[in-house]
């Protein structure tokens, strides 16, 4: 699975060459027009490349390597620019996006989120995480308005999980939990929700449907084993009567458990009767995360 890093990495490598060409492009069309300003910046690398050489030769300090004349010149270049209004950077990468500055990440004190300028990539991490299919769920929906009519129950456990996402964002605390409820009230929505919170502010994060997991490879249960974030929705203790799902879900549990991995599993039966009627091993699993 490529993770937002990844996939933002390898933007930001595109963006590179992106920015090389236009910089060079740039210095051309400058030096096309100001001939002058090319001379004397030919001078300076001249006189650089002269002092390097007499340091090589034990002809001159290495504390020295700025003469009198690269000075003169760096005055005249300096005069030159400002007669004639042209940027100081003229000559520098410009980065695409002032915002991030072109390292597709903004920050707030300790929390950091893909900026604006990534929507694509943030669009392909949320794909990667087996979102593709909620692409209309938009976190910013995760507000007050989502949950006024709900009842005090499911108040008190997003106001819960609302805690625990931000402990994990901001200290990076990790918690093992189940969230149960009657069908139909909002659960996969919610979990969506901060599944792409948690992806936004540059953490792995995978969703899958528990029967998903009969025909998942064996690299896609890595990517659960090993994400940041996991959601397992719709779990069902019948299911762990398959032996294939049942073979992949213990895998799992065993390696989210075993190294304090964020998870976060969805059912409609209670804790207790998903625990009692679900495969030996994967009850015992079950029995050691938190409910909500």
């Amino acid at each position: 699975m490529r993770t937002i890093d990844m996939i933002i990495s390898a933007t930001l490598s595109n963006r590179d060459a992106v920015k090389q060409i236009e910089r060079d492009a740039r210095v051309l069309r400058t030096y096309e027009k100001y001939p002058e300003l090319q001379r004397i910046d030919n001078n300076i690398k001249d006189n650089i490349r002269a002092n390097l050489m007499k340091i090589l030769d034990n002809e001159l300090d290495p504390e020295d390597i700025q003469n009198e004349e690269e000075n003169r010149l760096l005055k005249a270049r300096e005069q030159f620019l400002r007669t004639n209004c042209i940027s100081s950077d003229f000559d520098k990468l410009w980065p695409v996006c002032e915002k991030c500055d072109d390292t597709g990440f903004v920050s707030k004190g300790n929390i950091r989120r893909v900026c604006s300028c990534m929507r694509d990539e943030l669009e392909e991490a949320y794909k990667e995480a087996g979102l593709g299919d909620y692409s209309s769920v938009k976190p910013s929906l995760l507000d007050e308005k989502a949950i006024k009519n709900q009842e005090n129950k499911r108040k008190e456990a997003r106001s819960r999980l609302d805690s625990v996402i931000a402990s994990l964002i901001d200290k990076k605390e990790q918690s093992a939990l189940i969230y149960c409820d009657k069908a139909q009230t909002g659960k996969t929505f919610l979990s969506i929700c901060f599944t792409k919170v948690v992806i936004q502010c540059g953490f792995s994060g995978c969703y899958v449907k528990m029967d998903d997991l009969m025909n998942a490879s064996d690299e896609r249960v890595s990517d659960y084993k090993y994400c940041d974030f996991l959601v397992i929705d719709d779990f069902s203790s019948v299911l762990t009567n398959n032996f294939k799902i049942r073979f992949a879900l213990d895998r799992i549990l065993e390696t989210r458990l075993n190294n304090g991995k964020f998870m976060l599993i969805i059912m409609n039966e209670s804790p207790s009767e998903a625990v009692n009627k679900s495969d030996e091993k994967i009850a015992a699993k079950l029995s050691r995360l938190e409910c909500l």
